[in-house]
């Protein structure tokens, strides 16, 4: 596995740890960015930007959407 397929696998990971507990941190949400961290540091420019816009398809598609009346 690729450092860019490890960091993309534990983003989505984190995506579902915190949709179970919205709201507060947890020790598995913790551990998830702390390996983030070191995976950020390996990845290249190009795949840095990719991962921004990755964050953001995930930032939109957690957000709640409001329901029609």
């Amino acid at each position: 596995m690729t450092v860019y397929d490890r960091y993309r696998t534990l983003l989505h990971k984190l995506a579902l740890v915190r949709a179970r507990a919205p709201g507060g941190d947890s020790p598995e949400a913790d551990a998830l960015l702390d390996a983030m961290d070191e995976a950020w540091d390996a990845l290249s420019d190009g795949e840095r930007a990719a991962m921004e816009r990755e964050r953001a398809r995930l930032a939109l598609a957690s957000e709640p959407r409001a329901v029609p009346a």
